[in-house]
Formats: structure tokens, C-alpha cells, sequence
């Protein structure tokens, strides 16, 4: 038990190191694609900490991720980022992130108890994620023809149905569990953000977006940012859980499905 208790407490101090790391070096956590309003990478470790570690510690994640962001918005206090410059804004929609993946990853234990209920989860991840693929497709590039428009999102589209093809063939069914809660983890993260956005920063939504009505600026944050993120969180968080799968803790995780 207590070499357990202290290799959770080593975890947790890495993971708070890492979201730090990845906050504070610029162009590496934040991705400024467009100025003033970041894609994240940083809720990564914040995800990998909700399924891995108990309630005493995971939530320090969460709290270290809101910290950067308000660190990093009073750095750079340009676009969205002057609305995180407010504490209630850039910090508890990130400690209440962490807490919903964790028990989020609980409910899925408890639908894999019932019949089919692992098929259903991993189902409505990937109905979600190409509804996201298609939208955000013709959000982001209403430019091109159609046709093209097309071509991209059916390419993102393959693209993950071949991941996902691939790990239930190496690694078996239970694995492909993992992707789907980061990809609803973290659209959950966007919502949360998006909420207290919406509340406290309408401002700064409407100086960053001055033809766009709030809530239209809120839909392209979310076909943007939180699509983007989530592709990112699938593609580099899953194969970091997998990499674990030698250490204990990783292991008695994995076992529940």
C-alpha cells in the first residue's frame, strides 16, 4: 500500500512538472495558430492523471493546467487570452475538468458491466467525433468547393478509423476505451471553458470576433479549438497510457475493461 500511496505521489509531481513545462515554453502547451486564442495541448497530462490517479491527487492536475493558463494570458493579454486573465475563468473550468474525466472514466467501468454498454461508449465517441469532422470541415474551410471540403474530412475520417482498426488488432478491444475518453474529456473541457467564457469574458469573445455574435463565435472555438484538441489528445495521449501499460497502476486500470 505505501509503495503504492508513493508512486502515486511521484506520478502526480511528474504530471504537474510536465503541464508546467508544456505551459511555460512557448509554442509547445499553448499553439498560437490563431493569435490570441490557443490550442492546448496541456489538459494531456490532465487527462492521463484523471484515469490514473485517485481523487487526493488527480484534481492538483487540473489545478496546475488553470494556473498556466492564467500565467500565460497575463503574459500575453491579447484576443481571448484577456478573459483568463480572470482567476474564476482560466482556473475552476480546469479543476472541474479533471474531476468529470475521472468520473467519466467510472461511468465507463460501470457500462462494461452491462451488456454491449463498451460497444455502445466506443460507438457514440466515433458518431460525435465525425459529426465534429464534417462541421468543423465546413466551418474552417467554407473557402474551398465543396468537393474538397469533402475530400478532407473523409481523409480525417480514415485516419481514424484506422487507428482505431489498428489498436484493436494489437492491443484488443478494451484499449480503444482510452481514445474515447480523451476525445470526450476534453470536448467536455472546451464546454466547461466555453461556459465561464461565455459568462465572464463575452468582451473579449467580441473583440477577438467583432462580426460574430457571441454565440457564433463560441460555435467556431468549438469546431476549432476543441476538435483540434481532441484530435491531439487521441493522438498523443493514447499512445502515452499504452507505454505505461508495464507499470502496476496502468495495468490495474486496463484490467477493469
Amino acid at each position: 500500500m505505501r509503495k503504492n500511496q508513493t508512486f502515486e505521489l511521484v506520478l502526480t509531481s511528474i504530471f504537474v512538472a510536465l503541464i508546467f513545462l508544456l505551459g511555460m515554453v512557448p509554442q509547445i502547451g499553448y499553439i498560437s495558430i490563431i493569435p490570441g486564442n490557443p490550442v492546448t495541448i496541456v489538459h494531456i497530462p490532465v487527462l492521463l492523471a484523471a484515469i490514473l490517479l485517485p481523487t487526493k491527487y488527480f484534481w492538483l492536475t487540473g489545478l496546475a493546467f488553470g494556473l498556466t493558463s492564467l500565467i500565460q494570458a497575463a503574459m500575453t493579454p491579447i484576443g481571448l487570452n484577456v478573459a483568463f486573465i480572470n482567476p474564476l475563468v482560466s482556473v475552476p473550468p480546469r479543476v472541474l475538468f479533471a474531476f468529470a474525466v475521472h468520473y467519466l472514466f467510472k461511468l465507463f467501468v460501470i457500462l462494461k458491466e452491462t451488456k454491449f454498454g463498451s460497444q455502445l461508449v466506443i460507438g457514440f465517441t466515433l458518431l460525435v467525433t465525425f459529426f465534429l469532422i464534417y462541421y468543423s470541415a465546413f466551418i474552417n474551410f467554407s473557402y474551398l468547393d465543396q468537393v474538397w471540403i469533402h475530400v478532407i474530412a473523409w481523409s480525417v475520417i480514415v485516419i481514424f478509423v484506422g487507428i482505431y482498426t489498428y489498436m484493436f488488432i494489437k492491443h484488443g478491444f478494451k484499449t480503444l476505451i482510452v481514445p474515447s475518453i480523451f476525445i470526450l474529456g476534453t470536448l467536455i473541457h472546451t464546454a466547461l471553458v466555453l461556459i465561464m467564457l461565455a459568462t465572464l469574458g463575452r468582451e473579449a469573445i467580441l473583440t477577438q470576433f467583432p462580426n460574430m455574435s457571441v454565440f457564433d463565435a463560441l460555435m467556431l472555438i468549438v469546431t476549432f479549438n476543441g476538435f483540434t484538441e481532441a484530435i491531439f489528445a487521441a493522438l498523443i495521449g493514447t499512445p502515452v497510457f499504452l507505454g505505461l501499460q508495464r507499470v502496476p497502476i496502468v495495468q490495474q486500470k486496463l484490467a477493469k475493461f
